[in-house]
């Protein structure tokens, strides 16, 4: 190889290798974000769960017989 083959041959495998490095850079990150994004997704899908049985709760108070209701609130 000649010396102009080589001064053309560097940056090439430079630039090549910079945009392989930024490209992993990149994906590495994304992982990153779809791990955070889970486990976002999981504390609400627990924090859905406490509502729903909440709300059950009241909904059962709303609906219950006044003496039973009554009976309820002195046993707490």
């Amino acid at each position: 190889m000649d010396t102009g083959t080589l001064a053309l041959l560097i940056p090439i495998v430079a630039i090549v290798g910079s945009y392989v490095i930024s490209a992993m850079k990149i994906q590495k990150e994304k992982g990153t974000m779809s791990k955070t994004h889970l486990s976002e997704m999981n504390a609400l899908r627990d924090e859905v769960s406490l509502l729903k049985s909440r709300v059950e709760v009241l909904e059962r108070l709303a609906t219950d017989e006044s003496t039973r209701l009554r009976k309820e609130f002195e046993s707490l």
